[in-house]
C-alpha cells in the first residue's frame, strides 16, 4: 500500500500539464500505481475542465469532455503516443507510461556497483534514470542541491527519511545526507529524476563529484 504520496502542488501541476517531461513521467508512474493520487488527479482534471467550460458559457462539462480530460493521464508530454508497447521480458514491472522510454535499453553497471538505465528525454534538461539495487545494497552517501523525485517500481528501500515501497513517491531531502538501502526480497527498482547532479559526501565519493557534474558518471 502506498504510504508516501506526491505533494498536492505537484499533482496539480501535472494535471495542468505544467511539468517538464522528467517530473511529469515520475508523477505519471506514481499516479498509475497509487489509487489515491489517481483519484485526486481525476478530480483536478474534472474541476479544471468544468471551470474552463463555465468560462466558455457552458454550465456543464459533459461526459465526453470529461473523458477526454481523463485520457490525458495516459498521454505524457513528449511521448510517442498514448498506446504503449507491451512490456519486454524482464521489464514486466514497468507501467505503460514508462515502456516507450525502454526501447533498446539495457541495464548497465554504474559507479557504486548498482545497475542503471538512463532515459532519453525530449528537450528537458532533467536527468532521469532507473536504478536497480540488490537486497541490502545501498547507494553511496550523498545530498542534493536541487529537486529530486523518486518513484519505487519494484521492491523497496529505506533511508533516514523512511521506508518506501512500490508506488511510493519520494522528494529528495535536499542538503540532508542520505543513503537509500534496498529492502530484503525483490531487487529495488526506482525511477529517479534529478534537476542537478547529486553531491557525494563520503570520503572516496568526494573524489568523483567533478565527474558527476560533467555527466560522465
Amino acid at each position: 500500500m502506498t504510504r508516501h504520496h506526491a505533494p498536492d502542488e505537484l499533482l496539480l501541476d501535472y494535471a495542468a500539464g505544467a511539468l517538464p517531461e522528467g517530473p511529469a513521467l515520475a508523477v505519471a508512474l506514481h499516479v498509475a500505481l497509487d489509487p489515491g493520487s489517481r483519484r485526486l488527479v481525476h478530480r483536478l482534471l474534472g474541476v479544471g475542465g468544468a471551470l474552463f467550460h463555465e468560462d466558455s458559457g457552458a454550465a456543464d462539462m459533459g461526459e465526453a469532455a470529461l473523458e477526454e480530460a481523463l485520457a490525458r493521464l495516459d498521454d505524457l508530454p513528449g511521448d510517442a503516443g498514448p498506446v504503449a508497447p507491451r512490456a519486454r521480458a524482464g521489464f514486466e514491472w514497468a507501467p505503460a507510461a514508462l515502456r516507450p522510454y525502454l526501447a533498446g535499453k539495457t541495464w548497465r553497471r554504474a559507479f557504486g556497483g548498482f545497475e542503471e538505465i538512463r532515459l532519453d528525454l525530449h528537450g528537458d534538461p532533467h536527468r532521469v534514470v532507473l536504478l536497480k539495487l540488490e537486497p541490502g545494497q545501498g547507494l553511496p552517501p550523498h545530498r542534493h542541491v536541487a529537486n529530486e523525485y523518486a518513484v519505487v517500481l519494484q521492491g523497496g528501500y529505506t533511508d533516514n527519511t523512511g521506508n518506501y515501497v512500490v508506488g511510493d513517491f519520494a522528494v529528495g531531502p535536499g542538503a540532508q545526507e542520505h543513503r537509500p538501502v534496498a529492502d530484503p526480497g525483490d531487487p529495488c527498482i526506482a525511477l529517479i529524476v534529478l534537476e542537478k547532479p547529486i553531491v557525494l559526501t563520503g570520503f572516496r565519493g568526494r573524489l568523483f563529484n567533478g565527474l558527476l557534474r560533467r555527466g560522465w558518471m
